[in-house]
């Protein structure tokens, strides 16, 4: 396997975290700052990173210089309409009616995935998709069932205050797989969230 270069691993950084300082980024890929600056400066400007204004510390002396990716640092309202949404949502249906407005979201999101063959092979497809979509995805294999984890929350930022999306994220798993699941482990608190599912062997009817 090639292994990544500089420039990636400080874009690798950048895309999982918000307004980091050269010293930040160093201490965390074991660089020197002067090196870490090199690429920061030519990635600034090729307009892939930008700097931010310094927070201030209550230190004397000039703020150190932040940076955050280009593409993060415009993400306009969508924040805000999920939020707007999510509300309205929760304030406006059942659970039972929330499920159903899930399934179809989900749904939407899978377009029209089918995955086959051995239930090993089946999870790594379903893997496979569930990482395009950004959810750092892996299964394991246990004596009871098979389980899926998740080492990222897509909505790490909204979950939480918004539960519910775990469930959408359950729905999302058995509507791929074919077979309930259950939430065993969630947790909002970790950085980028992290989720635990265990499948059933009993198939969803239809599947």
């Amino acid at each position: 396997m090639q292994e990544k270069s500089t420039r990636q691993r400080i874009l690798d950084v950048l895309s999982n975290q918000d307004q980091v300082t050269a010293a930040e980024l160093g201490r965390t890929l074991s660089l020197t700052q002067a090196d870490v600056r090199y690429h920061l400066s030519r990635m600034v400007a090729e307009g892939l990173v930008v700097v931010t204004q310094p927070r201030k510390s209550g230190r004397r002396g000039r703020p150190a210089r932040r940076y955050i990716l280009a593409s993060k640092s415009m993400q306009d309202n969508y924040e805000l309409f999920t939020r707007s949404l999510l509300l309205t949502i929760r304030e406006t249906y059942s659970d039972v009616e929330r499920i159903k407005i899930f399934q179809q979201i989900a749904n939407q999101f899978v377009g029209g995935f089918s995955a086959g063959g051995p239930p090993g092979l089946r999870l790594l497809q379903v893997v496979e998709l569930l990482n395009k979509l950004n959810y750092q995805a892996r299964w394991e294999a246990h004596a009871d069932a098979p389980r899926v984890i998740f080492d990222r929350c897509p909505y790490a930022s909204l979950r939480p205050e918004y539960s519910e999306l775990c469930r959408l994220d359950a729905v999302l798993l058995e509507i791929l797989l074919g077979k309930p699941v259950n939430l065993v482990e969630s947790n909002a608190h970790v950085p980028d969230g992290f989720c635990l599912f265990i499948t059933t062997e009993r198939a969803l009817p239809g599947r």
